[in-house]
């Protein structure tokens, strides 16, 4: 499965909705309520930050280096990001990439996020 193009907005947004569904019963599972491409509950990201899971802006707030929350460009991941320049080979940390879309605005990928199955 190829993972689509991450679109940055470069826009302040007012967040996304995200809910988190509540067992039925006290001792039923917790249920994984995101369908994503890249970004899943527990990640943890890395020292920036950059892959720590997030249904909305706001769960971004502690990771300082990395304040956006990709859904806001791609309703189908859930990873903290933040902006970057094409090219760059360090600006988003430990397994993370720069990468473009066609409009040529950038943010940083979890680089797991890159790869096929």
């Amino acid at each position: 499965m190829k993972i689509r193009t991450l679109i940055i907005c470069l826009v302040v947004a007012a967040g996304c909705d995200g809910g988190s569904d509540k067992p039925e019963t006290p001792d039923a599972p917790t249920v994984d309520a995101y369908e994503s491409d890249c970004g899943k509950p527990g990640d943890t990201g890395n020292e920036l930050g950059i892959g720590q899971f997030c249904a909305s802006l706001g769960d971004c707030s502690t990771t300082m280096s990395a304040p956006l929350c990709s859904s806001l460009g791609d309703r189908n991941t859930h990873f903290c990001t933040k902006t970057c320049t094409a090219g760059s080979t360090t600006s988003c940390g430990t397994g993370a990439e720069c990468t473009c879309n066609s409009s040529n605005q950038c943010g940083c990928t979890p680089s797991v996020c890159l790869t096929g199955p």
